[in-house]
């Protein structure tokens, strides 16, 4: 049952990438240079370069791949390299043996996700498939499930996104379709657990898993305004499961929401002006700001507790120099920038505040 999204994923990236494989592409004319054609957004599609300069706020030459037409003196630019170390193709050209094995591995690590959730979750009782609660799933523990389900399926969104281009897969319908896989990857989640006796079916999750997805998409289409934003975690033990006071008999740390703070990050640098960012220095381009939110006082009470509000700095690991020019660690910064490091932050509970290194 887990799987059944994925061969419905499969058959519509395959028809869909085949069909849009022939897309028009950027309109080439022979008496404008290479370079002038890199200058004029409109010969590049409604989003492909505005995604390019997410990070790059001049237009540079060694950032594209170009074609030459054989008896023309232009050429035209037939894809950009990201700063996540894939490359942006404006035409797809699939290569099957990278989709498959996209797939493939989405298909193993789906089914060992599943073998090692089946000793954390599901063990427990079983029922004909049913819903929950809508207004009494919204005030169990302080949203702080909801929220994870909407970075889960943000970072699953964009992983997909980034697979697709890597298997040729050209950068716009890259988005849509890992906007779509991230979704489903969380689909199969709610529908599994809609046959638990003691969960059910989730709307809200739904939801936040649906905002996951649309945050991921709309992000690299409109990288101006959301680029500089960054969902992370951070996470540290609580006393709640180290002493197994949660009253669902949580044993994980993917459900330790004592032990889980939600980020949202904002990076200073994207957002200043053009001039300014000329003469920024390069060793403060990563450093942002954070707010945070956690809980506590939910694992015996999951509709008590209280809320913990935190803010703080940030470091954004894509705005590291180290491996500029290998496309492996530009892409696993960008992976591993949903992680919030230690660094300092101010935690406001209706007791006091607090201040200092928070993880």
């Amino acid at each position: 049952m887990r799987l059944l999204p994925f061969i419905l994923l499969l058959s519509f990236v395959v028809s869909g990438s085949l069909t849009y494989s022939k897309e028009i592409p950027p309109e080439d004319n022979d008496k404008k240079s290479s370079a002038d054609s890199l200058h004029n957004p409109n010969q590049t599609g409604k989003h492909q370069l505005k995604y390019a300069l997410r990070f790059n706020n001049h237009y540079d030459a060694n950032l594209y791949l170009s074609e030459t037409t054989p008896g023309k003196s232009s050429s035209k630019p037939t894809g950009i390299v990201l700063e996540d170390g894939t490359t942006w193709s404006y035409e797809s050209d699939l290569n099957s043996t990278r989709l498959f094995t996209l797939l493939g591995l989405t298909a193993v690590v789906d089914v060992a996700g599943y073998y090692r959730l089946k000793d954390l979750w599901y063990d427990w009782p079983t029922s004909k498939f049913h819903t929950t609660d809508f207004k009494l799933d919204f005030i169990t523990y302080k949203l702080m499930d909801k929220y994870g389900h909407f970075l889960h399926s943000f970072f699953v969104s964009d992983f997909f996104s980034r697979g697709y281009r890597w298997s040729g897969i050209s950068g716009e319908n890259s988005v849509y379709y890992g906007a779509l896989s991230g979704w489903l990857w969380m689909l199969q989640i709610e529908i599994a657990d809609g046959f638990f006796e003691a969960w059910g079916f989730s709307w809200g999750d739904l939801m936040f898993n649906t905002f996951g997805s649309g945050f991921s998409l709309m992000q690299q289409l409109y990288p101006e305004a959301l680029g500089g934003l960054q969902p992370k975690v951070s996470y540290h033990k609580s006393d709640a499961l180290r002493e197994r006071k949660y009253n669902n008999g949580t044993k994980s740390i993917i459900d330790d929401y004592e032990g889980i703070t939600w980020w949202l990050c904002a990076n200073v640098y994207h957002y200043m002006p053009e001039n300014i960012q000329k003469n920024y220095p390069a060793w403060l381009k990563p450093f942002g700001l954070a707010v945070g939110y956690s809980a506590h006082r939910i694992a015996n009470d999951p509709q008590g507790g209280e809320r913990v509000l935190l803010l703080g700095l940030d470091y954004d690991l894509r705005k590291l120099s180290f491996g500029e020019n290998n496309n492996l660690f530009k892409f696993l910064k960008n992976e591993l920038n949903i992680i919030r490091l230690p660094l300092p932050a101010i935690q406001i509970t209706p007791n006091g505040i607090w201040y200092g290194l928070y993880f």
